[in-house]
């Protein structure tokens, strides 16, 4: 696959995933950087429509369809922008250095996240032999040979089951690009980890910190040496939908906190506090608009963060959990402050406020203790992986795993940036804007120590949302967290530069400020060249080796799937293959991985440690005896299997007896079968015995 077709499906992503929600947010008057940062949120939600849409009309979900439907729902977004006529959003003046520094800094932190991912893949069109990302591929392709992406319909392909909820805004975006479904899937990898984080940080960025230019810049930059988001979560688990979501996280946030510290009485700061820290007011707009405007432009806003949250939350419910946590004290007080102001001019409305409140917690309790889906999500079997001490160590200091595991040598800490995430938090404590940011990180910490610690912990149940899972929860603590740490390292750089060259009576004001600003800047940009250099590249090494474990094709302790160049085997087995061909076999081997690469359908499109009905169960335990048994051939015809792919010597996920599958082990192929293609282990058999 030459560079030309990659760079193809690149741009087509790139459309896919921005365009879209750009014209969406930009016809609800959203400012352009804003609409920019949030556009993949947004058009997820146009995707959801479209793929409801499709799902009741039969028609197929593809760029056509997809591009049909957007324009509609950019339509009505334009409509709504024109009937609320909000007046222009009130931005902060940026100076151009700021501009070209802000540029210069997203650009770094992509080279050397996307440095990292690159050699980690090895090749950007080599499978994720992880868990998830085996179904998300496969997904992929079943939607391009079936048309629909809804979250109704992707379901069946484990095997004629009934239609069941599940995530599928990431497939639904990730479908409409032509081409290999690995390579595809591997690209929205680096479109999220690269563009779609480092650029949703710094809008939280200036939305906490609106006076100080300069976290901005640094925010990204910090981000760039985390290990948590996107290589322990997005590479080593493999969770690409539920990184999509968390990469929107902190962007949404952001127009959040834009929104509530507009609203009049939303904040408790001072009026002097106020001055200094709400300066998206910016020169030329410090004339107070007009209470009518105002509300047009306050619902403008709100239709526009309605909007991102129902698309992070099509892409994955978790993302709603995470946006109350993160975000709960802000909303708590802007619910208080305003029930306060109802009591005081509204009576009537407080009573009806109350009311809506009182119905939606309701709704919530139903929904949490009636949903058998979120139900079985709450109580997924996670066992203790690390006590609070050893959990604090673990998301602080950003390792790979848990202190007492072999992954974390000392190479493997990041003590600086654990250091001024915590500094930072302190130093965020004392202002009114971003108190609740620090509240909201702190409840995020309890969620990973409850994660990982014992399971009788009472409230542990809470982590259920994130599958009881810590390296789910990990980067919610790094959203606020990063930011912070950015606080830390712009204050310390300020506060040295003072020291270095205080002020002068004589010299003009607002010229000192900006040479100290340039300085610290200056400051700050030696100071983390000098970490780089000092930690080996933000610890290139550790980095790579906790991404590149599910990529990589030599022997692995835990086991391989596909050796070598086995994938290339799998895929040249495409045109030896009828196309009503269907292929059985163990699923931890090469199997799952040739319907992606293929086209061609497979009993067990996944890893899995059941096997789904009664006969292939028994076809799991039994096809070795197919020649003796008269219980195999009925099995195998229910399930319409012709052929059989085996590679015994290797399969993947060998530390764990559930994932034994001894029916495909030892097989005798001298009678019943003949053979297609072979390449070491691994062989192509057509099926025979049961003609």
């Amino acid at each position: 696959m030459d560079a030309l077709t990659v760079a193809g499906q690149l741009a087509v992503m790139l459309a896919v995933f921005y365009l879209p929600g750009f014209l969406a947010l930009r016809a609800l008057r959203q400012p352009a950087i804003r609409a920019l940062v949030l556009a993949p949120a947004a058009g997820t939600a146009l995707a959801a429509v479209g793929t409801t849409l499709c799902l009741l009309t039969g028609v197929r979900w593809n760029l056509l369809s997809a591009t049909v439907l957007a324009a509609l729902g950019i339509g009505l977004c334009w409509l709504a922008g024109r009937a609320i006529a909000p007046p222009e959003s009130r931005v902060v003046a940026v100076p151009r250095p700021v501009k070209w520094l802000m540029a210069a800094s997203l650009a770094i932190t992509a080279l050397i996240l996307g440095w990292v991912m690159l050699e980690a893949m090895g090749s950007i069109h080599r499978v994720s032999q992880a868990w998830d990302p085996t179904y998300h591929v496969n997904v992929l392709q079943w939607i391009k040979d079936n048309g629909q992406a809804s979250p109704w319909s992707i379901w069946p392909i484990f095997g004629g089951a009934p239609p069941s909820f599940y995530p599928a805004g990431w497939h639904a975006m990730v479908s409409l690009v032509p081409g290999d479904v690995v390579t595809a899937g591997n690209l929205s990898c680096l479109v999220i980890g690269c563009l779609i984080w480092p650029a949703s940080l710094a809008l939280l960025a200036r939305a906490l910190f609106p006076a100080r230019p300069l976290v901005w810049v640094l925010t990204p930059l910090l981000a760039s040496s985390l290990l948590a988001f996107p290589f322990v979560q997005m590479f080593r688990a493999g969770q690409w939908p539920n990184g999509f979501a968390a990469a929107l996280l902190p962007a949404i946030l952001a127009l959040g906190i834009e929104l509530l510290h507009r609203v009049p009485g939303s904040s408790t700061a001072s009026p002097a506090v106020e001055r200094t820290i709400n300066a998206d007011t910016g020169p030329g707009a410090r004339k107070r608009s007009l209470p009518h405007a105002s509300r047009r432009r306050t619902t403008a806003d709100l239709a526009a963060l309605a909007m991102v949250t129902f698309g992070a939350a099509w892409i994955h419910p978790s993302a709603l959990a995470s946006l109350l946590v993160l975000g709960g004290v802000y909303l708590a007080r802007a619910a208080v402050l305003g029930l306060a102001r109802l009591w005081r001019s509204h009576r009537g409305r407080f009573v009806a406020a109350i009311g809506v409140l009182a119905a939606a917690a309701v709704a919530v309790v139903v929904l949490l203790t009636q949903s058998q889906q979120l139900a079985a999500v709450m109580s997924y079997p996670r066992g203790r992986t690390a006590g609070w001490a050893d959990a604090l160590v673990w998301l602080f200091f950003d390792l790979p795993r848990q202190p007492d595991s072999a992954d974390a040598v000392p190479g493997s800490y990041a003590v600086a940036v654990g250091v001024l995430m915590v500094c930072g938090a302190l130093l965020a404590c004392s202002s009114a804007r971003t108190w609740p940011a620090v509240a909201g990180m702190a409840a995020a910490v309890v969620l990973f120590i409850l994660a990982a610690g014992p399971e009788d912990q009472p409230f542990r149940w809470l982590t259920g949302f994130w599958y009881t899972d810590p390296p789910r929860i990990a980067p919610l603590v790094h959203i606020f967290g990063v930011v912070f740490a950015a606080l830390a390292l712009e204050q310390l750089c300020t506060l040295l530069v003072r020291l270095i060259r205080p002020r002068r009576a004589s010299a003009g004001a607002s010229a000192l400020a900006d040479r100290q600003q340039l300085a610290a800047a200056g400051l700050a940009f030696a100071v983390l060249a000098a970490v780089f250099v000092t930690t080996g590249a933000f610890r290139h090494d550790v980095r790579v080796d906790a991404a590149s474990i599910r990529y990589g094709v030599t022997e692995h302790r835990d086991g391989r799937a596909l050796m070598g160049d086995e994938q290339d085997f799998v895929r040249s087995l495409g045109p030896l293959l009828p196309d009503d061909a269907i292929i059985i076999g163990d699923p931890f081997n090469g199997l799952p991985y040739i319907y992606a690469l293929t086209g061609h359908q497979t009993v067990y499109f996944q890893n899995v440690s059941s096997a789904g009905s009664k006969d292939k169960d028994y076809l799991r335990r039994h096809f070795r005896n197919i020649a003796s048994d008269p219980r195999v051939c009925p099995a195998l015809r229910s399930t319409g299997a012709t052929y059989l792919y085996d590679d015994e010597p290797i399969r993947g996920y060998q530390h764990s007896p559930r994932h034994q599958w001894p029916g495909f082990q030892r097989v005798d192929f001298s009678h019943g079968f003949r053979l297609i293609a072979s390449h070491g282990s691994a062989a192509l058999y057509e099926i025979t015995a049961c003609r």
